[in-house]
């Protein structure tokens, strides 16, 4: 043999030996595990749902009601006032019930792929679903599973249905599928967004309406929105006003400066402070208590319950921005406090601590202040870069929305999205909230009537 036919037979052999390494790692390489997996759900709900039950009867003295649900998918969707409410509403829907839920569910990896796995709930940035949580709900409604929604996109603060978005009622025209619509009673007071304990009373979870697709089709998209309003609305307060459950608990009133951030006596902004069973005023000294019904009581009561003080809250925003109360030379803040952390947040992924500093509201824009600014690469690397200010004008920011307890999330354009933590509940990101609605809103010469969550 001569030394160039030696030579490709060394390198043929060569190439064989390699394609069959190729082919063993193949082999041996395991399929990635498909996300939604319908036998492996039922398998899972069939244990998970009694236990789950269980749970809610110990924690919120949940009763199952009734309903005339068959077992086929549905499309649900349900008005949100407690982290409670998706196990209430799977519970009462048979079969297997796949939920949008917030991405933040799946920044902390163990648990994330642990419910991941059990339940398959489909990840949402922003409070808004993208396109990839577009496709994965589609996927769910071809493999024949039942499909929840919350359209607040949020736990409401104060204790009443906040801003549903037109938006979902062209969704649900799109989806073709039967549309429960329920009520949860009894979450809010049960554990308030805002609250750092929880409280034991009664709570519920109703069937409204169910609007089957044939019936779907023949409606506008006004009309399925204004069904939706209709059969999602609802008010813990007046519904208390007639039950008077009573819910025990401790220190009732802990963490409400979230929520109740302006004293309704001197009308002083972040200077409300919660103790106990209780709330006052750092600079006046208007104080009130809340009973076990939910509702205040106080020598000075001005008002007895959650949605009347917040309704005032927010008359008093659109107020002194209609009338101009303000600097709108945007030299001075409307809002400002100290000890915030900034990050940089990605979709079900850990964010990223970009600094710790003040944040500010002015008339036309949101500005973080801090002096360590950090700098992350891909692989984790930290770099210090110093003082540094990020600014986000208002034509820049395409939504704001409140996160957990006491989180603001920024999205710049499409792809870009900020969080800013605070510890100190006196920073109020429901405030920040609604002044940005405001401003923005009269700045466009809209109406002052949407605060979105």
């Amino acid at each position: 043999m001569s030394e160039t036919e030696e030579k490709a037979a060394v390198a043929k052999t060569a190439d064989k030996n390699d394609k069959t390494g190729n082919d063993a790692k193949k082999q041996n390489k395991k399929k990635p595990q498909k996300k939604y997996n319908l036998p492996r759900h039922k398998f899972w709900f069939a244990i998970g749902k009694p236990l789950t039950m269980a749970y809610l009867k110990i924690v919120a003295g949940f009763t199952r009601t009734k309903n005339n649900l068959t077992k086929r998918p549905y499309l649900i969707l349900c008005n949100h006032a407690c982290d409670l409410d998706p196990l209430m509403v799977i519970n009462s829907v048979p079969g297997v019930v796949h939920a949008l839920a917030s991405d933040h569910l799946f920044k902390r990896p163990a648990f994330g792929k642990f419910v991941a796995h059990i339940a398959g709930p489909i990840p949402i940035v922003r409070a808004q679903m993208d396109i990839k949580s577009i496709k994965e709900a589609m996927q769910v409604r071809k493999d024949g599973a039942s499909l929840l929604i919350f359209p607040e996109a949020n736990c409401c603060f104060s204790s009443k249905t906040s801003y549903i978005a037109p938006a979902t009622a062209k969704l649900v025209k799109q989806f073709k599928m039967p549309l429960a619509l329920f009520n949860v009673r009894g979450s809010y007071m049960t554990k308030p967004r805002w609250s750092n304990s929880w409280r034991k009373g009664k709570t519920s979870c109703e069937l409204v309406r169910v609007i089957e697709p044939e019936e779907l089709a023949a409606m506008s998209v006004d009309e399925i929105y204004s069904a939706i309003c209709e059969a999602l609305s609802f008010n813990e307060m007046e519904y208390q006003r007639e039950m008077h459950i009573k819910f025990k608990g401790h220190d009732l009133l802990d963490g409400a400066e979230r929520m109740l951030y302006q004293c309704p006596k001197c009308g002083k902004l972040m200077a409300m402070k919660s103790e106990g069973d209780s709330i006052f005023c750092t600079e006046c000294g208007y104080k009130v208590t809340m009973n076990s019904e939910g509702f205040f009581e106080g020598e000075e009561l001005i008002f007895d319950s959650f949605d009347k003080w917040d309704d005032w809250q927010r008359q008093q925003a659109v107020k002194l921005v209609s009338e101009g109360n303000y600097d709108t030379t945007g030299q001075t803040p409307l809002i400002i406090t100290p000890q915030n952390e900034l990050y940089k947040a990605r979709r079900a992924s850990k964010n990223v601590l970009i600094g710790e500093g003040s944040f500010a509201l002015y008339c036309d824009r949101m500005v973080f202040d801090t002096q360590n600014a950090i700098e992350t690469d891909e692989e984790g690397n930290t770099v210090e870069l110093g003082p540094k200010q990020f600014v986000w004008h208002f034509d820049d920011i395409s939504k704001l929305s409140c996160v957990h307890k006491n989180r603001i999330q920024i999205a710049v354009g499409e792809k870009d999205y900020f969080e800013i933590h605070s510890r100190n509940t006196y920073r109020s990101a429901y405030a920040y909230m609604i002044y940005f609605y405001c401003l923005k809103r009269h700045a466009q010469g809209k109406e002052l009537d949407f605060f979105g969550m």
